[in-house]
């Protein structure tokens, strides 16, 4: 899955590829900013599976390695997930599968991603995991579910995996787990085709304006024309004139593609972010960028720039 539709570009939707063993367990599936329950439940802890075998079409980090090619810092050892639900080798006839997810050794949290990485043992006390489908990055999650769409996915045995994640979202790949499902679904979701638009895609930044102070959680909003948003596509095959875009903190390039800064991705024209962890008085650089469905940014980069202050919150982040 996940085929960049510009060659030579790296793929960050590639993190990890679902060639797994023959004798590992048939096993089952889950999540991300999509809808619809609709699909069948199940209890039981697992998830012992390790991580699948990586694609050779991207560096991927060693256990002991970030994505810029440094060291994780010694407490990413302790950063576990464990996929609660649902059960190995699940049939899923519903168009979504949600996952069940327990962390320890870190909090869990969305609000710091893309921060630069904090020195000492403080570096992974907080972070928040990513969920992959047959190897495509899907999303980054810091709650207890997600769900992930399953459009435009062939029925069949497919692979999810779940893998903490520091704040840049270097992974934690020894401490990765996967299951497997079976994808039968009683009502197929129609198939999502490519499209053509009149003009060249484009993003812009209607708020905050340019000098706005921005404090605690605050709301970006985009206009976006010629490019169609949709998040059941994240890391899905790539369909011309489909994507998202991705809201970055002062820098779009580096390791991933840039997606060390990603604060957030989103399929609407608006995403929530927070300034915890950004000095009160500071200013920033918001960049939101258009990107394809396998996370890419489009390239020649299609993005906009804003400089917000940082304000005192009144929780005093």
């Amino acid at each position: 899955m996940s085929v960049s539709s510009s060659r030579g570009r790296s793929r960050p939707g590639s993190v990890v590829r679902g060639a797994v063993g023959v004798s590992v367990l048939a096993l089952a599936a889950a999540g991300c900013a999509s809808s619809s329950p609709g699909h069948p439940s199940a209890a039981g802890a697992h998830s012992k599976s390790p991580m699948p075998e990586m694609s050779s079409s991207m560096p991927m980090a060693s256990p002991s390695m970030s994505m810029g090619g440094g060291m994780l810092p010694m407490g990413a050892k302790h950063m576990h997930v464990a996929i609660t639900s649902p059960m190995t080798g699940m049939k899923v006839t519903g168009n979504s599968v949600t996952v069940h997810v327990r962390v320890t050794g870190f909090k869990d949290t969305c609000a710091l991603a893309g921060r630069p990485l904090m020195m000492g043992a403080m570096a992974a006390a907080t972070g928040h995991y990513h969920v992959l489908l047959d190897g495509s990055l899907i999303n980054m999650f810091c709650t207890p579910t997600a769900v992930v769409s399953l459009q435009n996915v062939r029925p069949g045995m497919h692979t999810l995996t779940v893998v903490p994640a520091l704040d840049d979202h270097a992974q934690v790949t020894a401490s990765a787990r996967s299951i497997r499902f079976d994808y039968a679904p009683a009502r197929p979701l129609p198939a999502l085709a490519g499209t053509m638009t009149m003009g060249k895609p484009s993003i812009s930044i209607v708020s905050p304006r340019p000098g706005a102070t921005v404090a605690g959680d605050f709301t970006v909003t985009v206009r976006v024309k010629d490019y169609h948003l949709s998040c059941a596509l994240f890391g899905k095959p790539n369909l011309h004139g489909r994507g998202h875009w991705h809201l970055n903190l002062d820098t779009a390039t580096g390791g991933m593609m840039g997606m060390g800064g990603m604060m957030g991705m989103s399929c609407t024209h608006v995403i929530h972010v927070s300034t915890e962890g950004l000095k009160p008085g500071s200013t920033h650089t918001l960049i939101a960028l258009l990107v394809d469905d396998a996370h890419v940014p489009l390239m020649p980069l299609v993005a906009s720039r804003v400089t917000v202050r940082i304000g005192k919150s009144k929780m005093g982040m």
